[in-house]
Formats: C-alpha cells, sequence, structure tokens
C-alpha cells in the first residue's frame, strides 16, 4: 500500500515531469530552425546542435569576464558563481533546445538568439564561400523567426512585422514559399493570395518572381503549427539545402 508520502512524491515527479515536457512543446511567439534530415534523427540534432553553437559563438562571442573588484572577497565571489549555476539550472533556458515538430525527419531547434537568420546567412555563406559539406545528417536548414497555429489570420498577423521590416524600404521581387505537413486544414491558395496581397499593400510596385526572388516569404505548415520567416536569396540559395550549396557547378547558374 502507498504511503503518504509515497504518494506525495509520485505526485511531484508527475507535476515536474508534465511541466518540462509541456516546456519543450512547440508554442506561439518562438524563433528557432527548421531542420530537415533523412532518418537518423538523432544524429541530425546533435550534428544541429554543433553547428549553430559553432556559428553562434562566432557572431556573438561570449563577453570577457570583467575584473572582480579587489574588495570583493572571494567567498563572496563563489556564491555569486553558485548562485548563478543554480537560477541556470532552475530556468533550464538553453540558447538552442530541440523540441519534436510532430513530422517525421523534420525537426525544430528553439533558440533565444533575436536573428535566427543572422546564423543561417553565415552558415551558408561559407559553405558556398569554401565549397566544402559540413553536415551529413542535416540536410536542410531554415531559420524560423515566429510560430503560430495554423489559422489565416494568425498567420497573417504574425507576419505583419515580418513583412512591414523587409518590403517597406524599397521594391523587391519576392515569393512566397508554402509547404504544409498533416495539415488540411488551410487552403494554399488562399494562403498565398492573403499573403500576397499584404505585401502589396505595404508597397504596390513589389513583383512577383518564382525562381529568382531577392526575398522569400517562409510558411511551413506542420500540424496545427505555422513556422515563419522572411528569408533574402532564399531561392538563389538553393532552399537552404546545406549539400547543394556546396556544389561549384550547382551554384553557377
Amino acid at each position: 500500500m502507498e504511503s503518504a508520502g509515497d504518494n506525495l512524491k509520485r505526485k511531484k515527479k508527475q507535476y515536474y515531469s508534465q511541466k518540462r515536457q509541456r516546456r519543450f512543446e512547440i508554442t506561439a511567439g518562438l524563433k528557432g530552425f527548421l531542420c530537415s534530415c533523412n532518418f537518423n534523427e538523432r544524429d541530425c540534432v546533435k550534428e544541429s546542435y554543433n553547428l549553430l553553437n559553432k556559428y553562434a559563438d562566432k557572431l556573438y562571442p561570449p563577453k570577457e569576464k570583467e575584473e572582480v573588484d579587489e574588495e570583493q572577497g572571494i567567498e563572496e565571489e563563489l556564491s555569486a558563481e553558485v548562485d548563478k549555476l543554480k537560477n541556470e539550472r532552475g530556468n533550464e533556458e538553453r540558447r538552442f533546445q530541440y523540441i519534436d515538430t510532430g513530422a517525421k525527419n523534420l525537426l525544430f531547434i528553439k533558440t533565444t538568439l533575436d536573428e535566427p537568420i543572422e546564423v543561417t546567412k553565415e552558415i551558408v555563406d561559407d559553405i558556398i564561400a569554401e565549397g566544402k559539406q559540413q553536415t551529413r545528417f542535416l540536410i536542410r536548414l531554415v531559420p524560423v523567426e515566429t510560430t503560430c497555429k495554423a489559422v489565416v489570420g494568425e498567420i497573417r498577423e504574425a507576419l505583419k512585422p515580418l513583412l512591414k521590416k523587409n518590403f517597406d524600404s524599397g521594391p523587391k521581387t519576392f515569393s512566397i514559399v508554402y509547404n504544409h505537413r498533416f495539415n488540411n486544414t488551410l487552403n494554399k491558395e488562399e494562403v498565398i493570395k492573403l499573403v500576397a496581397d499584404d505585401v502589396f499593400a505595404i508597397r504596390a510596385d513589389h513583383k512577383v518572381d518564382l525562381k529568382g526572388a531577392e526575398t522569400s516569404i517562409i510558411i511551413e505548415i506542420i500540424k496545427t503549427f505555422a513556422y515563419l520567416s522572411v528569408v533574402p536569396n532564399y531561392l538563389k540559395n538553393k532552399k537552404h539545402n546545406l549539400h547543394l550549396i556546396c556544389k561549384p557547378e550547382e551554384n553557377k547558374e
């Protein structure tokens, strides 16, 4: 028979397990990266972490530790470090965190970085410049600037600041890249038309170009969520297929 103490422990364990699980679920307003692979998802996650950390360190090098004031005792410094570690463990907020999308071979890496597009641009530019493949399992790396429920109105609302940021300064050619998995509730043509209308509402002199657009609006629908971003040179850079862009003959077009 379970004692009161054991029952309390079990309930606490269930509570924290459920809380942790909820923390690592897809929600609205996330930034990150969609990573595709051909099987070997575990290896793809590891490879994605290594690649993203490498370039995040390059773009945002850690600040040098400030010299501790001489008057601050060693014990005080150690105490501050212990408190810091406790807070970090308690928050569990990592720079990159894998979250299951519910779609096979399509992973989402959540990030605390403000500009995921900046990271992917650096990665893509380096691979093209060096002509060297950097990943084996990770195939496509797509930055995600925000997420929202896969509902037409919420998609348009979430895209508003991204469209304003990218299409307000001058005329551009653009494309809308729409993919969907495990979701048949949205009408693809309707979503594309309405988002295009929102672009033209900002400036009427933008033009659609489905082959060589300067800027692409990415709408990835997976189950009940939409993963959104506005990415420059997305079509030119093989839709961020990291295996294709490292081949010089493929980039001479």
